[in-house]
């Protein structure tokens, strides 16, 4: 593993039909639209409208996850980054978020430190999904979640 800062560019140079979707039995060169009930696409618009820095950008925060897992175990041993996996997993399933908070879109702040983002403050911290339904109450979702 290496320790790379700027993701590398896997944008696609050549296409395949069946690369955008599951292939017909019938036809295995053709897209199945029927069962997957998605209208035909334009193969030229997946692959040539992709501007090459769009891609390094999508794996952006990924590749930097990598990067600091790989500096742990290096300082570490391996025993760092399995044991903060494990942890954001283990808070990932477990964490309570109150309906008022947000849809579970928003990390929350135990997820923040394993992410080592709690000193950032980005988009969606401050402007999550809002939606005109009004979230129910506390107390309701507290019975709710408690089987009550």
């Amino acid at each position: 593993m290496s320790l790379r800062i700027v993701p590398s560019e896997d944008r696609p140079t050549d296409a395949k039909n069946t690369n955008f979707g599951p292939a017909a039995p019938s036809a295995p060169g053709l897209i199945d639209t029927l069962r997957t009930g998605k209208p035909p696409i334009s193969i030229s618009s997946k692959v040539n409208d992709i501007h090459p820095l769009e891609n390094r950008l999508k794996n952006w925060d990924a590749t930097q996850r990598q990067t600091q897992l790989e500096t742990y175990r290096r300082l570490f041993g391996a025993a760092a980054p399995i044991k903060r996996e494990l942890e954001l997993d283990i808070v990932k399933k477990t964490d309570f978020r109150p309906e008022i908070l947000g849809n579970g879109a928003i990390p929350s702040p135990g997820q923040d430190i394993l992410l080592s983002r709690e000193t950032t403050v980005e988009w969606e911290d401050i402007y999550g999904d809002f939606d005109d339904s009004r979230p129910t109450d506390f107390h309701t979702e507290m019975e709710k979640q408690m089987g009550i």
